[in-house]
């Protein structure tokens, strides 16, 4: 009776670890399958604008980045701070600047494993890992220099940090936790909502609930206050940050159940697995209950945030990114259930099933714009003494992404620098300084993008150009993803 009470506890503990003889290759494989397919055509997607914003301002030294926080872009200062020693050591091409986000989706794939491993067993944790290594939606935003992944990475390691507070109940790991949910704060403020989430998980734990409660607590309450200082800035420039969101509709649901399953046609086979884990839970190996840990990860970050965004709107897919993993998991958790042949299967075919989406998004022109064609527009036909002139004044970052193609023309409406003007596009010069600019030269490329901007500066741009046909005739326009590039000449 002794032995088998020994054996059982020692498979439990086995169990609850996630070991077996080699256990670190729960985390390595989903981590390699993740740097493979992330890393996968990494530099055939065009740079689009929200990368050149990065390039643009992480060129910049320290000192001018933190100059230009205090006017834009404050919930991105920490990401474009760490961007800094990235562009100063590797160039800003495609694959130097999206590298970290890359390695944080390997990172994201591990400690998914992990975390399911230890919530239930480590065939649980290496199916949830290799599931966010292969999600388009973790590719899609590992391709692009934002902070998006990083941001889910370390929304992962926060919820692993707090799993392992749970078992233990130690302080050591309570700290972590907040000191990591005040980072993820730092990186993305929307990523907070996790908190919500982990709160369910340390309702729903067995043993020392009281004291992990009351410490869980206490290490929220750090955390906030470590990202209370970025509120005042993010609320102040809010109208600039996200003030083009609409409010959420249908066909928002339905892109966000795309994503989260990794194709149209997977969202019932994936909500399908969602059920069932939560119809059929695991046994749970530790006190932390796998199930409600994982739907509660999965459901309400979201559910806030476009419930919330109903009355102010903030919901973009991109947001709730971080919930990915807990997909993932949640479909582990489900096929754990299933004999494995059964499971293998199942794995395979959502795995093929996310193909289509990981070429589209692989495409050279699968951004909002592209800005790579513009570029190849510009390098081609330009000439010497030719000026530029952006519709848009915050079409002014697209010349950071391929600079060379840009290089030599006279973009006659700048009138301060970005990093003089400590902003991301630069000032302009008033339209009656643009049009004596515009009287001295010969050719003047007008580039537009595919909406109209309200700013009268930007309106007045038509009068001068493209609607005075008394002094400039159109010789050649070009049309690329997200605009158009007209060549006007003085008659």
């Amino acid at each position: 009776m002794v032995a088998g009470s020994f054996l059982a506890d020692r498979k439990a503990a086995r169990a609850r670890a996630g070991s077996s003889r080699w256990p670190w290759l729960v985390p390595l494989i989903p981590a390699v399958v993740a740097l493979l397919v992330t890393g996968w055509r990494l530099s055939e997607p065009t740079f689009w604008r929200d990368e050149t914003a990065t390039i643009s301002v992480a060129r910049r030294s320290p000192s001018e980045i933190l100059e230009l926080l205090g006017n834009i872009d404050a919930v991105h200062g920490l990401y474009y701070l760490l961007m800094h020693p990235v562009v100063r050591l590797f160039g800003s091409d495609e694959i130097a600047m999206r590298a970290p986000s890359v390695l944080a989706a390997a990172v994201a794939a591990a400690v998914t494993a992990m975390i399911g491993a230890r919530l239930a067993d480590r065939r649980v944790g290496l199916v949830a890992g290799l599931l966010v290594a292969v999600a388009p939606a973790i590719s899609r935003y590992a391709q692009e220099a934002r902070q998006y992944t990083l941001a889910t990475a370390v929304a992962v390691v926060a919820t692993y940090l707090l799993v392992r507070a749970a078992e233990r109940g130690d302080r050591r790991w309570f700290a972590a936790y907040a000191g990591s949910v005040a980072l993820l704060g730092w990186l993305q403020i929307f990523y907070v909502l996790i908190i919500p989430a982990h709160a369910v998980l340390v309702a729903t734990t067995h043993e020392r609930t009281l004291r992990t409660f009351r410490r869980w607590l206490i290490a929220v309450v750090l955390a906030v206050l470590a990202i209370v200082p970025l509120l005042p800035k993010a609320l102040s420039q809010r109208k600039l940050q996200v003030g083009w969101i609409a409010k959420p509709d249908g066909g928002t649901l339905r892109f966000t159940l795309e994503m989260m399953a990794g194709g149209g046609w997977l969202i019932v086979p994936v909500v399908a697995l969602v059920v069932l884990a939560l119809l059929r839970p695991v046994p749970r190996t530790g006190p932390v209950d796998p199930r409600w840990t994982a739907a509660a990860w999965v459901l309400l970050p979201p559910a806030i945030l476009l419930a919330s965004s109903l009355i102010v709107p903030n919901y973009v897919f991109r947001y709730v990114l971080f919930c990915v993993p807990a997909v993932a998991l949640m479909a582990a958790l489900a096929l754990r259930r299933l004999p494995v042949w059964v499971a293998v299967l199942v794995v395979l075919g959502l795995t093929l099933g996310t193909v289509p989406e990981h070429l589209k998004i692989r495409e050279p022109d699968s951004r909002a714009d592209d800005i790579r064609a513009l570029s190849a527009v510009l390098g081609e036909h330009r000439r010497p003494g030719d000026a530029i002139v952006f519709t848009d004044q915050r079409s002014r970052r697209l010349m950071t992404g391929y600079p060379d193609s840009f290089r030599g023309l006279n973009d006659i409406a700048l009138a301060k620098t970005s990093a003089a003007s400590a902003s991301i596009d630069g000032t302009e010069v008033s339209p009656a300084e643009l049009a004596t600019r515009l009287s001295t030269v010969r050719r003047v490329w007008f580039v537009r993008r595919s909406f109209v901007s309200d700013i009268p500066v930007d309106k007045a741009k038509f009068t001068l150009i493209s609607r005075d046909v008394r002094h400039w005739r159109n010789v050649a326009r070009y049309r690329y993803k997200g605009g158009t590039v007209t060549l006007y000449e003085r008659r």
